[in-house]
């Protein structure tokens, strides 16, 4: 299954966040003016490979390897409580809540952001 959402910042509405689950991974970007200025690593949806992918670009996009996920959460549709709560720190910063939960951040210049689902830093995400 895969899963697409957009949510733009109603102060700044140059700002957005996209969410993408490809059926294969899911990934947050962050777009300023229609151009992505960071991104994270959300979940794994085919299962976690023990050896990591992103030595190939044939590989895009990555799946996080086991070594590096804390919680691997269920996938998203179209009941899943997603909430951006945006904000300044200097730059304009995402938080990316699930029922309530923080999962992640991201600013401009995140390549990648950080999540509480990773349990070490990664290409794909730092820890938060």
């Amino acid at each position: 299954m895969t899963y697409f959402k957009k949510f733009v910042y109603d102060l700044k509405p140059e700002y957005s966040l996209l969410i993408e689950d490809d059926g294969k991974v899911c990934y947050a970007y962050l777009y300023i003016n229609n151009k992505i200025v960071g991104d994270i690593w959300l979940y794994n949806t085919m299962k976690s490979p023990v050896k990591a992918e992103w030595h190939s670009p044939d590989n895009l996009p990555f799946l996080n390897p086991i070594e590096f996920i804390k919680e691997n959460i269920e996938t998203f549709d179209d009941e899943t409580n997603i909430k951006i709560k945006w904000g300044l720190d200097n730059k304009v910063v995402a938080l990316i809540y699930i029922s309530n939960r923080l999962i992640a951040r991201l600013s401009e210049g995140d390549f990648p952001g950080s999540s509480s689902l990773v349990i070490k830093d990664g290409p794909l995400a730092i820890v938060m």
